[in-house]
């Protein structure tokens, strides 16, 4: 609970703070890092992907995940049972386009928001996509960054 409410209360204060990315900056060895790992969690759900344990494995203890405008929130467990059975069913995301607004690392966190479109390929042939606005929590691992906290906002219409 403690790494939570630090987490908070860090994502309140770089609200308009920290990198912006929308001109291509340079990135610091940390960003560089981040954005490594933030590309191996999307390769899982790729069509050669790890699928739902490599996803796990990118998890840290205490993961949430809250789509904004929902009164629940996901643990690790819930979340990835979701992946899972989507994984099992036969999607996989087909193309992704990430426009990243802000990495903004503090220590052993780090604060992300970026803007991703997917594309997911069904096993019937089916296509869909979807365009989500996500504000993220890292925690340095030993190995790499891990996945703390992901609030989700659907930017499609309807």
């Amino acid at each position: 609970m403690k790494r939570l409410k630090f987490c908070i209360a860090m994502l309140g204060l770089l609200l308009g703070t920290g990198l912006q990315a929308s001109d291509g900056p340079a990135w610091t060895a940390d960003q560089e890092d981040i954005l490594a790992s933030i590309r191996q969690l999307s390769a899982t759900t790729a069509p050669e992907g790890g699928g739902p344990d490599a996803y796990a494995a990118m998890l840290a203890d205490g993961f949430s995940r809250w789509t904004i405008g929902s009164t629940e929130t996901d643990d690790a467990d819930r979340w990835v049972a979701g992946i899972r059975e989507w994984w099992a069913d036969g999607w996989r995301v087909s193309d992704r386009k990430t426009e990243y607004l802000e990495i903004a690392v503090q220590g052993d966190y780090a604060f992300t928001r970026r803007i991703v479109t997917e594309t997911y390929a069904g096993p019937r042939d089916e296509v869909s996509s979807s365009t989500t606005a996500l504000s993220e929590v890292w925690i340095r691992g030993e190995n790499n960054w891990q996945l703390l906290l992901v609030n989700v906002h659907s930017m499609d219409a309807g």
